[in-house]
């Protein structure tokens, strides 16, 4: 949904660019812009979709550099209008242009709470998918998935770890437009939604079932990462966790 949403958006910035400034005019600004809108863009999956803060700040930096080039081109197309009519659409355009690119700059990130709320039905359709399968017998405590799309043959098996393909749908889903990399079943009652490594430190989501509360039970049957984990409470049976060194 983010991800839909950070396209429509980049699509109605360029088709209102090109109704405040005209096709003609239009032709003029294009590259410029087109550079401005892929800075834009990335700030705006960097904020919405990747989620995690450490892996937002590094996808700053080339993004930072793609909206350096055509802001200081853009500035100078305006310092050099000449003050006619078409000359006055195009710095409109422009005006209009960097405005949004400000606001998206120092809009704030979707932080973790706000991507379970956004997502939680197919966070907790997966949690309860793994849960089940563990029941099942299907997978153990301490295996960890990079990303489910990529056992999608399994489907194909009686064996298989899940029987719906929906399921592998929704896991899709989040990885695309939640930013989660990796499922970790780290505990018969915890599943880790990973947002991916930086470094040596990870985050995401924590999953519980059957009362386990990581606040006053810390214990967890396997523990993936190197370091002391942190959580901070989201919901009953929902937490933010971050790990590693």
């Amino acid at each position: 949904m983010a991800l839909a949403i950070i396209i429509t958006i980049s699509l109605l910035l360029g088709a209102a660019v090109l109704l405040i400034c005209g096709k003609e005019n239009f032709k003029g600004i294009i590259t410029p812009l087109l550079i401005l809108w892929a800075g834009d863009f990335l700030l705006l999956y960097a904020k919405f979709v990747v989620g995690d803060s450490t892996s937002t700040f590094f996808l700053y930096f080339p993004a930072m550099i793609l909206l350096g080039i055509p802001v200081i081109w853009l500035i100078t197309i305006v310092v050099k209008s000449n003050g006619g009519k078409d000359s006055e659409k195009i710095v409109r355009a422009i005006v209009f242009s960097l405005t949004m690119t400000i606001i998206i700059v120092f809009a704030p990130s979707l932080k973790s709470e706000g991507k379970f709320k956004l997502y939680q039905n197919d966070f907790y359709a997966v949690s309860d998918a793994i849960f089940q399968a563990y029941d099942d017998g299907k997978v153990s405590v301490g295996e960890h998935y990079s990303s489910w799309s990529s056992n999608t043959n399994d489907l194909e098996t009686p064996n298989s770890v899940f029987s719906s393909n929906e399921i592998v749908k929704k896991m899709e889903k989040l990885e695309q437009s939640a930013g989660v990399y990796g499922y970790n079943l780290v505990d018969k009652d915890v599943i880790y939604f990973s947002f991916g490594a930086v470094f040596q430190s990870i985050s995401g989501i924590a999953i519980c079932r059957n009362g386990k509360d990581l606040f006053t039970d810390e214990t967890l049957e396997s523990q993936p990462y190197d370091g002391v984990p942190t959580y901070k409470y989201i919901a009953d049976g929902i937490y933010h966790f971050s790990d590693g060194l």
